[in-house]
């Protein structure tokens, strides 16, 4: 396992939840930094079930040289989702107009998000399974 991985380059995560409480990942990296941002999913190939990533801020990502299929929202800066992708087509990119943040899970984890919905990391341990 390389260096520049996005679990090594954050944070303790947090769970990820829908304002319904249905809990999408237990385990959430905050990709703030510059550089987590750049390496986000490239150097994190197993990217496990309970895993996601978000990243903010973040308005277009893509699937270039990303071995997992992934699944992605983009959310406005209230953690309400603005469109979702999910599977993100490989070697292609998407993008949301006004949108602050992305959240990238694996592939079909997404399903059943619909816009206006609203994600929201919570603290580290604290996890709901509800």
């Amino acid at each position: 396992m390389g260096r520049l991985r996005i679990d090594r380059l954050t944070g303790p995560p947090g769970p990820l939840a829908t304002d319904r409480g249905r809990l999408l990942a237990a385990r959430c990296y905050r990709a703030a930094s510059p550089l987590a941002r750049l390496v986000g999913l490239l150097g994190t190939p197993d990217l496990a079930e309970d895993e996601a990533v978000w990243l903010e801020p973040c308005a277009s990502v893509h699937a270039l040289g990303l071995r997992a299929r992934i699944g992605c929202a983009f959310l406005d800066g209230d953690g309400a989702v603005l469109r979702v992708v999910d599977p993100l087509p490989r070697l292609r990119f998407a993008a949301a107009r006004g949108a602050q943040a992305a959240v990238e899970c694996p592939a079909g984890r997404l399903a059943g998000v619909a816009p206006g919905t609203r994600l929201h990391r919570g603290d580290p341990g604290v996890v709901s399974r509800t």
